[in-house]
């Protein structure tokens, strides 16, 4: 059993000994992307407004980084095959079924969080270095929930950051 698996085993094996642990890892990893999300979009009409412009362009950016990222994420998804870990194990601790199953590395979760973050600063956005613990949070519930092994996390850090240092130079292209 490889280093991955092994610290996949430790964290999942908390699953289900404290509730509060419990439920603070389940929001993180259900609900948390969304709040992010919500965050992103807020925080740029509360500095840009009324100038929509300045409003919505690192809204469509962030939205074209994304979908690059899931791109490039979908294409080593394929080409590694990797399933998540309640395929490939069976007896561990799942906290719920995730709606895709067909890939697990990389995190689709944390390459969009990271990203999130990637693009509050590369718009210097209040409070960008604040959600940096939230994208944690979410990356932690991912693996204590079972769906995703921690390394699959780095997989999307590292996609996001690629993607990310792609958007920081054409933005200093553009913009």
């Amino acid at each position: 059993m490889n280093y991955d698996t092994k610290l996949f085993f430790r964290i999942n094996g908390l699953l289900g000994r404290n509730k509060w642990l419990d439920a603070f890892s389940r929001a993180g990893a259900m609900w948390l992307i969304v709040f992010l999300f919500i965050w992103y979009i807020a925080i740029n009409f509360v500095v840009a407004w009324p100038n929509k412009m300045q409003v919505f362009l690192p809204i469509a950016f962030f939205c074209f980084l994304w979908c690059v990222g899931t791109l490039i994420s979908a294409v080593i998804g394929f080409l590694l095959k990797k399933p998540r870990p309640y395929k490939t194990y069976p007896q561990i601790r799942l906290f719920y079924t995730p709606l895709s199953y067909w890939k697990t590395f990389p995190s689709d979760h944390a390459m969009t969080s990271f990203l999130i973050f990637f693009s509050g600063l590369i718009f210097h956005l209040p409070f960008a270095w604040s959600i940096l613990p939230l994208v944690l949070w979410i990356c932690w519930g991912r693996v204590y929930t079972g769906v995703h092994y921690p390394f699959d996390i780095v997989g999307g850090l590292a996609t996001a950051s690629l993607v990310g240092v792609f958007g920081y130079y054409l933005s200093l292209l553009l913009f």
